[in-house]
């Protein structure tokens, strides 16, 4: 009779055990799932952060300045060779819409041959930054910036 007493009791033990270990694994689980979610919500400033501080200039530099010159004037053989328009021409500045530059940059001109479409590089946020920081302000003979640094679109 006491050999099964003990028996039970070894048998009600390894029951016991069996249940706690997938609750312990559940929760192991639960805490590194829990984990991963709190990483990747505040991760996610950081990551708009770092598209919002994009270096459009270096960006202009690297795509955009052997046709419409480092300066945005077209001016240098190079410009003038593909026929890059003069960005800092005030009369083309006053007659042409920020919409109109912003649709120019997204789609490109004559289907992609005359100017590549820059959708899938830019966002349309930047692209309309692209615009108002950089070819509105861009000035004759004044760098487009100067020091910025070489990064691949």
């Amino acid at each position: 009779m006491e050999k099964s007493i003990i028996d039970l009791d070894i048998m009600k033990q390894a029951e016991d055990s069996e249940i706690k270990l997938p609750v312990k694994r559940l929760r192991a689980l639960g805490i590194v799932f829990f984990s991963v979610i709190i990483f990747a919500v505040s991760m996610t400033p950081v990551l708009v952060q770092a598209v919002a501080e994009k270096d459009l200039g270096a960006f202009y530099q690297l795509s955009c300045a052997s046709c419409h010159g480092a300066d945005g004037s077209a001016y240098s053989a190079e410009g003038k060779k593909l026929r890059g328009l003069n960005l800092t021409d005030p009369d083309w500045q006053r007659s042409t819409s920020d919409e109109k530059m912003v649709k120019a940059i997204l789609k490109g001109k004559f289907f992609g041959l005359a100017m590549p479409g820059f959708k899938k590089t830019l966002t349309g946020e930047e692209i309309q930054r692209m615009v108002t920081d950089i070819i509105r302000n861009s000035k004759k003979g004044e760098l487009i910036a100067p020091d910025a640094k070489a990064v691949k679109p």
